[in-house]
């Protein structure tokens, strides 16, 4: 049956402690306790069907706390973007499927000069030896629509599907594409620290990318009834 099969992959995921000898020397960086050091915690929610299916770069020091994906500022500033499409927020984590490249919190970065606290860029082999879990996700889940978000999984999806295109947003955000019978949509990240969204040009092209969105759940009946009940 599906669910035992979707039961042993989450399982397979969650018990999965490859990059272990990496995250020996990541940070936490909690107010109280700046040295504790990083635990292998793989997050992966409910693996089920899911009509659309969202990809991060990695769990933040929020969701590694709470042990749940898009927790943190971001991913509630991603619920208020998938509202503006049509998906309430009340519903999001029912319609969509919340994954990342990188499974495990890849740590803090040291503190420098009193600036904010910042994650660590996933390594190279934090990438090699998850993605073959995203691929299994995404099989398994067998999504209608794909939100890739940021830069990090952009640059990651590329690799997949064997494109050696230069990894920039501009390049990206405001396309689609299709990818095994889903359509792929391109977002930037929703962080408020990133700079991208600083440019009008930019501005536009994720207003283009919400659109393109919306198109793709209406297309795909995935937010009809909802639509219909706001237009009445």
């Amino acid at each position: 049956m599906d669910t035992n099969r979707f039961g042993l992959l989450e399982s397979e995921i969650r018990s999965c402690r490859k990059c272990a000898g990496l995250l020996s020397v990541a940070f936490v960086d909690r107010a109280d306790n700046p040295t504790a050091y990083v635990e292998p915690r793989p997050i992966v929610p409910a693996i089920r069907k899911c009509p659309i299916l969202l990809i991060g770069q990695a769990p933040g020091l929020t969701e590694y706390e709470k042990q749940k994906p898009f927790q943190g500022p971001a991913g509630q500033r991603i619920r208020d973007v998938f509202a503006e499409v049509g998906v309430p927020r009340d519903k999001f984590d029912e319609i969509v499927y919340s994954t990342a490249i990188v499974k495990c919190f890849p740590g803090s970065k040291q503190p420098k000069d009193g600036r904010s606290r910042e994650d660590n860029l996933p390594r190279p082999l934090m990438v090699q030896n998850c993605l073959p879990f995203l691929l299994k996700q995404k099989a398994f889940v067998q999504p209608n629509v794909v939100v890739t978000l940021g830069r990090f999984p952009l640059q990651h999806y590329l690799k997949i599907r064997g494109n050696g295109a230069v990894c920039r947003l501009e390049n990206f955000v405001g396309k689609t594409e299709m990818w095994d019978g889903a359509q792929v949509v391109f977002f930037p990240h929703t962080s408020g620290t990133s700079r991208w969204h600083n440019s009008p040009q930019n501005r536009d092209l994720f207003l283009r990318a919400k659109q393109l969105l919306r198109d793709a759940l209406l297309e795909e009946g995935i937010v009809k009834s909802i639509c219909a009940q706001r237009c009445n």
